[in-house]
């Protein structure tokens, strides 16, 4: 497996990517949320990391400039919020989440990012031991997205783990 920045052409494979995860793990997308997280991807500031098996997008991972009052505000110097890590099911429990999320601390430590941020739902354990397994921390901070609990977490660059 090769963990790399995403290309254009890689672009399709990993909304399939999340696509997939969502699905299993119960979650409706609606064709206006494709059209969000397709438009992410696309974004001149997004960094897209993806890691690819033989020549199979298998995870990818987004990271975007982090903004004050939790995404309303101004740029946050050096802090890159992590948008998305999603990882094919078929690959679950393998250390590809891992892998594609130090691929992408790489490459927003590699474009001056200094701090990684993320939310991540209170009931996804499986992310949660992910994340704290590579150097992310809870903060404490605890808010409602879409009806679910979701936690705060951040972590110095480079990532442990």
């Amino acid at each position: 497996m090769l963990t790399r920045p995403a290309t254009n052409t890689d672009l399709p494979a990993a909304l399939d990517v999340w696509r997939l995860a969502n699905a299993a793990r119960g979650k409706h997308v609606s064709p206006a949320r494709i059209a969000d997280v397709s438009a992410k991807l696309r974004a001149a500031d997004s960094l897209v990391a993806v890691t690819v098996d033989v020549d199979e997008v298998v995870a990818m991972a987004v990271g975007v400039p982090a903004r004050e009052d939790d995404g309303d505000g101004a740029p946050v110097p050096g802090l890159c919020h992590v948008a998305m890590v999603f990882v094919r099911p078929d690959r679950w429990g393998r250390g590809v989440g891992g892998a594609v999320l130090r691929g992408l601390a790489d490459t927003a430590a590699a474009t001056g990012y200094t701090r990684l941020q993320l939310w991540t739902g209170e009931s996804n354990v499986r992310a949660q031991r992910l994340y704290l397994r590579h150097g992310f921390t809870a903060t404490g901070r605890v808010t409602r997205h879409n009806g679910e609990a979701i936690g705060h977490y951040t972590a110095d660059l480079p990532l442990g783990g």
